[in-house]
Parts: C-alpha cells; structure tokens; sequence
C-alpha cells in the first residue's frame, strides 16, 4: 500500500500544482501555484531534536506536535508506531525509544515563533577563511546523516527513501560542482522555493552550516 504521504506527494503533482513560483515566471506552462508558509517553530534543542526534524518534518510542521495537548508515553508511542507502519515513515528500531523520548519533554513546552539556533563562542567562523575551508566535513557527514540523507540518499544522488516521491524531486547533491559556496549556503539557510527543501537556518548555526558544505564538496565528481 503506497503511504499517505506520498499519495499526497503525488496527487498534488499529478493537479498541475508547483510547488512554490516558477523560475521562469511563466504560470501558463507550470500551472497553478501553490505557495507553502514557511513554518514559524523549530523543534527545540534537546536530545532527540535531530530525529524529530528527520522524520516528522516529511509530512507536517513542527507546529503541529506543539499545537497537541500533552500525551502520556504510551500515546507518543502508538503515534510514532502510526507514522512507521501507518504512514511509512522511514524510521529505524534504534531510532524508535529515543524520539519518543523527546516527544515526551516536548509535552509541556510552547516554543516562541520563529525560535534561533543559538550560536556559541566556539562556534564562529575562523576571520579570513573561505566558507569551506573553516568546515569540517567529517562533521559535516555526521550533520548530513542526521538532517539530509533522508531525502537525498547516502551518496547525495537524490534516491533517498522519500526523495524520488517529492515533487520535484530531491536533487542530486553530486551536482553542485559548478555552483558557488554562497549559492550553496544560501540553499542550506534559506531553502528552496518550489521545492521541499526547507531552511535550516533555525536549527543549523553558521559552522554547522559550512561543516555541511564542506560534506557536500566530497559529493561531486
């Protein structure tokens, strides 16, 4: 049986809809637009925050888990156990006791709007260094695993476990060779209008960023 998710995924390109403006402006060859508002909350720092961003953000916001009332532990459960089986989230048996954990610290929290990744002091860029150079991408891998390879796949080629169901698809990072690290970088903050690329400016601070970018040079060619 094809997911929820993904039948959603599917029917929306099969109306005609885009999913954000057209590059060309042209809305005759692309069809009606749909624009989606960017989610005003992030999911709070915390362990298990990485897993939340994962694999709930397939389908929903952010939002949508604090907008719920409070759940007991065995509620979470039966819910992250729906997302896997029901809805075929994608989410391993490790992976599985520690997002119901932080599901659970989540019950009694109501984040501010639009809430900033805070940067610490040890985390600012080294003056005079290019965006790549100042990243790690052995930190960038382990950023990558968490956040991206759900989408664009264990070697960036776009065949993650949902990312040929995205419409578009989700790109192949082995492609990126020709474009510049701000290009990049913007793409990683700002994410990608049309697209399901979302911004991780709000869970990602400026040398976790480039540590990502510095991964994502390994890709190409």
């Amino acid at each position: 049986m094809i997911p929820v998710w993904m039948f959603l995924l599917l029917l929306v390109g099969a109306t005609g809809f885009a999913w954000g403006s057209p590059a060309n402006g042209n809305d005759r060859e692309q069809g009606s637009i749909l624009n989606l508002p960017a989610d005003p909350i992030s999911f709070q720092p915390g362990p298990g925050n990485d897993l939340a961003s994962r694999y709930c953000l397939m389908c929903h916001s952010a939002e949508y888990v604090y907008t719920q009332p409070p759940h007991p532990r065995e509620h979470w459960i039966e819910i992250v156990n729906k997302m896997n089986a029901s809805f075929g989230c994608p989410i391993s048996d490790e992976d599985m006791t520690p997002l119901v954990d932080y599901l659970v610290t989540q019950n009694s929290l109501q984040p501010s709007p639009s809430a900033q990744h805070v940067q610490r002091d040890d985390l600012k860029e080294t003056p005079g260094q290019s965006s790549t150079q100042s990243g790690d991408p052995q930190k960038g891998k382990t950023l990558y695993g968490r956040h991206c390879v759900t989408c664009h796949g264990p070697d960036g080629k776009g065949d993650g476990p949902i990312g040929q169901a995205l419409v578009p698809p989700a790109a192949n990072l082995t492609l990126l060779g020709k474009q510049s690290d701000q290009t990049i970088l913007d793409t990683l903050r700002n994410g990608r209008p049309g697209t399901a690329m979302p911004a991780w400016k709000n869970d990602l601070n400026a040398l976790e960023l480039n540590h990502l970018l510095s991964f994502l040079r390994t890709l190409s060619p």
